[in-house]
């Protein structure tokens, strides 16, 4: 097999490809006596619901549930795979190192897309088949299999009248596009770069973002080649006939006769607006295809290294026409009549990977897809419920699988998450104690346990002057050493660790105060842990460590409060050289 040339056009595009890395070891959990688990008290008026059928399936990095019929959701996620292997021969890197485990969750009846859609989502009308949501530790992606078409009257009006410069365009026809068919593996395809290119440690702008998921949402893939960078004949398409709703088409398809929106507006579109969210048959999602397109392809990849410049200057500049100008030599008005003189005829190339005469490409075995357990049912759907805010409705379906006996350790964990947020503090240590015993796979589950014994430690000192003893600190730190081992890396993890020795009667070792280092070295830009590492270097002794810390503290601050601390701990700093550095930490 050989790569050719395509992927090396992205590397410019390193404002996106950035890997989070996170060297973390294995630790073992030390036992502790057993734990007695709570008993939820039970009510004629909260009977148990009937099980949900759901399937499970584990692919790369995903958790699949989904109650879709078996057979359709076979077929799907081998499909999935193998784009996912595509898309990683293409462009390797995508995902992070480090990364924690996402959920996949495929709605294919029952309306139960509509039970994960957050607030934002659950409009009148939408035009999205699909979202993820996620904080720093966990994610979901959400798929609407159910449906096929989309009724988007009135959602398309959106471009008004013909932008400046684009009088061959008409207004947007939306009373023939009243309905359009849903590919669902396409709109997977699409929320799933979406997905990656949002866990970037610089996202990309939703134009950039939106363009390159189209893009590479139509990438074909057989069992000889892959490529990117076709688009469909518009001629060919339009003489299909119309034998039902229409799909989703090709950028040049699509704007055949809308009137595109001035260049400011599609650069100045959020990730999170309305139109972002709702890309189906949206003229914004496919003019910042056509523009992608244009940048990495077209004139047969002539406009490579101005695209390419323009989106590196992006990173550390603010969009305007006077950079959009030195990148491409031409002002906002005249690329719209570059990009409708594409539109109609779209001079480019594509490319991609292709197996040696007589091979096949190597894609990965077809995933096992089994019934899924009650445990992953209320775990999966619980935390899509939390990330989807709704933690009372997440809340009960944890416990529905808890009260019908389910005892696996990560949904102990999630459990204790659930009720940790619905402050009943009592409940969730139990949970989470017999979750850390039991070895789940959860580092916010133990950084939160770790918390809470911290704050039960200090209500309770054993040393003098109100400070934590040698058992009570070793104690609240183990479930640390457990997090620091499990992907993706907290910058809790290692806060706790200084708050800990703080409470403590006794200075850490020098080891400790290298796991602080190792923090910064993970979050530079989290500025209270930049803080307790150099707070902890000057009361060391090491004032060239604790100064250059404090330094870079002052860089990527942006908070006054903590700048005055910076400045007030750089006053206080002793004059001399720094004493001998302690020894490298050993990884665990």
């Amino acid at each position: 097999m050989r790569l050719p040339h395509f992927f090396q056009c992205l590397v410019p595009l390193a404002v996106i490809t950035l890997l989070l890395r996170a060297g973390l070891g294995a630790q073992e959990t030390v036992l502790g006596p057993p734990i007695e688990l709570p008993k939820y008290q039970v009510t004629s008026e909260r009977e148990l619901p009937p099980p949900e059928d759901w399937t499970y399936a584990r692919l790369e990095g995903l958790e699949v549930l989904s109650n879709a019929p078996a057979p359709a959701t076979r077929q799907l996620l081998v499909d999935f795979q193998r784009f996912g292997y595509a898309l990683n021969l293409i462009w390797p890197g995508m995902r992070p190192a480090g990364a924690s485990t996402a959920s996949l969750i495929i709605c294919g009846q029952k309306q139960k897309f509509e039970e994960f859609l957050p607030d934002q989502l659950r409009q009148t009308e939408r035009a999205t088949t699909s979202f993820h949501l996620r904080t720093r530790d966990q994610a979901a992606i959400v798929l609407d299999y159910q449906t096929k078409t989309l009724n988007l009257a009135g959602l398309e009006d959106q471009t008004g009248t013909p932008a400046s410069g684009d009088s061959s365009a008409e207004p947007a026809e939306t009373a023939s596009l009243l309905e359009l068919a849903v590919d669902p593996y396409q709109q997977l395809y699409r929320e799933y770069l979406r997905f990656l290119l949002a866990a970037r440690p610089v996202p990309p702008p939703a134009w950039l973002g939106e363009g390159l998921s189209q893009l590479f949402m139509n990438m074909r893939i057989t069992e000889t080649e892959i490529s990117v960078g076709r688009v469909e004949n518009p001629s060919l398409v339009r003489d299909r006939g119309t034998g039902g709703p229409a799909g989703d088409q090709d950028f040049n398809a699509a704007l055949a006769r809308r009137a595109l929106l001035p260049m400011p507006e599609l650069f100045a579109v959020a990730r999170d607006s309305a139109t972002a969210q709702n890309p189906l048959n949206n003229t914004w999602a496919k003019q910042a295809y056509a523009f992608v397109h244009w940048g990495l392809y077209g004139d047969y990849g002539r406009n490579k290294i101005a695209f390419a410049t323009l989106v590196a200057r992006l990173e550390r500049e603010p969009p305007g026409e006077a950079l959009f100008k030195e990148c491409f030599k031409q002002s906002y008005h005249d690329m719209l009549f570059t990009l409708r003189s594409y539109i109609e005829l779209t001079r480019t190339q594509f490319e991609g990977v292709r197996a040696d005469k007589g091979q096949k490409i190597p894609f990965p075995t077809d995933p096992v897809v089994r019934p899924a357990t009650e445990a992953e049912i209320g775990r999966l759907k619980g935390d899509a419920l939390i990330l989807a805010g709704d933690p009372v409705k997440a809340r009960t379906v944890l416990v529905d699988a808890y009260r019908r006996g389910e005892r696996d350790p990560n949904l102990l964990a999630a459990l204790g998450l659930a009720e940790l947020a619905a402050d009943e503090t009592a409940l969730a240590r139990k949970f989470l104690e017999a979750a850390a015993a039991a070895k789940a796979i959860r580092p916010r589950a133990y950084v939160e346990l770790a918390r809470l014994r911290l704050i039960d430690a200090q209500a309770r000192p054993e040393a003098a002057g109100g400070k934590l003893n040698a058992a009570q600190v070793i104690h609240a730190l183990e479930p640390l050493r457990v997090a620091r081992s499990q992907p993706p890396a907290l910058p809790e993890t290692y806060q706790l660790i200084g708050s800990i020795w703080q409470a403590s009667a006794t200075p850490p070792p020098a080891a400790q105060l290298l796991l602080l280092e190792e923090g910064v070295r993970l979050f530079p830009r989290d500025s209270a842990l930049v803080y307790q590492a150099a707070e902890w270097r000057a009361l060391g002794g090491f004032g060239s460590e604790a100064r250059a810390l404090i330094n870079h503290g002052l860089r990527v601050t942006e908070d006054p409060t903590m700048r005055a601390r910076f400045e007030k701990l750089l006053v206080g700093l002793p004059p001399g050289e720094p004493g001998p550095k302690p020894a490298p930490v050993a990884k665990p």
